[in-house]
């Protein structure tokens, strides 16, 4: 007797996925810290934190659920996760520029912008199939 395969697309490896990106955060941060300073290496430090936070809100939320049942739930959760990381990354940016002074602005703004990019490749760096077969 065979146990019957499983199908259906699986869970993204999440934890897998935010160590790659807290590599590249770390090595970006010391980039910039022998290149350009100090504050340049917080600044940039503060930028990829402002990404990765709200991005970790987003995958807890996004990816509570799963199966054909729950498809309700996921698309909620997918909204209810995506409004929060929005406001987040909002109320980052703000803090950052009232509360932490000197700033580098590039830095920080450079920093988050190479976290996005970084975002969009993960999946290629880690090299992970998400669909089961």
């Amino acid at each position: 007797m065979t146990k019957a395969a499983l199908s259906g697309i699986g869970r993204p490896p999440i934890a897998r996925w935010f160590v790659i990106e807290s590599v590249i955060l770390v090595f970006v941060c010391v980039v910039f810290l022998l290149l350009r300073g100090q504050v340049s290496g917080y600044s940039a430090l503060v930028g990829g934190l402002i990404f990765l936070v709200p991005h970790g809100f987003f995958a807890l939320k996004a990816f509570r659920y799963s199966g054909a049942r729950s498809a309700r739930k996921i698309i909620s959760s997918f909204y209810q996760g995506e409004a929060g990381k929005l406001i987040l990354c909002a109320i980052f940016f703000t803090m950052a520029f009232k509360w932490i002074q000197p700033l580098d602005v590039a830095a920080l703004f450079l920093t988050f912008a190479i976290m996005l990019v970084t975002n969009w490749l993960t999946p290629l760096l880690a090299g992970s199939n998400t669909q089961r077969s």
